[in-house]
C-alpha cells in the first residue's frame, strides 16, 4: 500500500518541473511583449509630439470670419465670372 502510494505521487508530479519551466517562459515572453508594445507607443508619441509642426499663425482658426468686405466681394465676382 505504501509503495503504490509513492508510485502514484510520482506519476503525479513527474513532468511538475518541466510545467513550471515552460509556463515561466510564456509569462516572460509575455511580459517582454508587452514591454515592447508600451515603448513602441511612447516612441510613436514622442516622434509625432516633435515632427508634427506647431499650431502658428499660418494655420486658418476658425470659421475664416477674418477676411475683409472687400476680400469677399472680390472673391464672389472671380467665381461669378467662372
Amino acid at each position: 500500500m505504501q509503495q503504490d502510494y509513492k508510485t502514484e505521487m510520482r506519476a503525479m508530479t513527474e513532468g511538475l518541473a518541466e510545467w513550471c519551466h515552460r509556463r515561466e517562459r510564456r509569462q516572460r515572453a509575455t511580459r517582454t511583449l508587452i514591454g515592447a508594445a508600451v515603448l513602441a507607443v511612447a516612441v510613436t508619441v514622442t516622434a509625432v509630439a516633435l515632427l508634427v509642426p506647431q499650431n502658428t499663425d499660418t494655420f486658418v482658426k476658425g470659421d475664416l470670419q477674418c477676411c475683409t468686405a472687400e476680400a469677399c466681394d472680390r472673391t464672389t465676382q472671380i467665381l461669378a465670372k467662372i
